[in-house]
């Protein structure tokens, strides 16, 4: 039986119907009869989004940093944003046009930048665990305790490949599509180079931080974001099904404390302008 899965998935996917049929109502449907738990858990997910995007209207932009195959790219689609997802894996990108774009009567409004954000416009190396991991990265230290890490995924990761991707920055992209509501990051360690990429404050950006490997960074991407805006506030979240840890938003201060006492293997950390 799994072997007739494996060819059918196979066959669908060589003539790009895969993720097509992935994005489907049916193949939701199937999902609410096969496995409610995944259905409620994507539900918990968007109204995650929608309690924390105080203000989010129909049409905004988000911009999708890290976009990977596009799960997050579909909960800022069902929250009616339109998306800019950018994703510089080869693969990810052919998935992403396949889910939004292609065989549609009508494409999904997501525009597809096949780059990696940084802080300036050129080319980077990005290591490859595998084609379309979500693991691939700009970050060599990400590589270098990946590949003597066996606790955080089983196993130490040999990113054997390396790749040259073209580069933008927050404020090429914004210059090239307008001011987003919110951007999302995460790009495995890099973060704070895609954070001196953005000169100026939008209403919402999260990013990750995987800990404590990237304590250092996530504190620094705290003090980029504050000079952007000191009187901007602070939460995160373990796991966005279960909501903002913090009952309120704090300052810098306070949550840079806060991430320095975190024993989380990984938090997303929000911040509202």
């Amino acid at each position: 039986m799994a072997t007739v899965k494996s060819l059918i998935q196979t066959g669908l996917a060589r003539v790009g119907l895969y993720q097509r049929i992935k994005a489907s109502f049916l193949y939701n449907l199937y999902w609410r009869v096969a496995d409610p738990t995944l259905v409620a858990d994507s539900q918990k997910e968007l109204g995650f989004y929608r309690h924390v995007l105080q203000g989010l209207r129909p049409g905004d932009l988000v911009v999708d940093v890290g976009a990977n195959e596009g799960f997050k790219t579909d909960t800022f689609l069902r929250l009616g944003a339109a998306v800019v997802a950018v994703e510089p894996d080869a693969k990810n990108q052919r998935i992403l046009k396949e889910r939004f774009i292609q065989l549609r009567l009508k494409a999904k409004p997501v525009t597809i930048v096949g780059a990696a954000v940084s802080d300036k416009v050129g080319t980077e190396t990005m290591w490859v665990d595998q084609p379309g991991s979500a693991k691939n990265t700009l970050s060599q230290k990400w590589v270098d305790t990946l590949r003597h890490d066996v606790q955080r995924f089983g196993e130490a990761l040999e990113f054997a490949q390396q790749t040259q991707v073209e580069t933008t920055t927050l404020d090429q992209l914004i210059a090239t599509y307008g001011r987003p509501f919110y951007i999302k990051i995460d790009v495995e360690g890099a973060e704070p180079k895609v954070l001196k990429g953005l000169g100026s404050s939008v209403p919402f950006v999260s990013f990750e931080v995987n800990l404590p490997e990237f304590r250092r960074e996530g504190l620094e991407c705290i003090e980029l974001l504050q000079r952007l805006n000191a009187k901007g506030m602070f939460n995160y979240a373990a796991d966005v099904r279960r909501g903002l840890v913090l009952d309120r938003w704090v300052s810098a201060m306070d949550i840079a404390n806060t991430l320095t006492s975190c024993s989380e293997k990984s938090v997303e950390i929000f911040w509202r302008s």
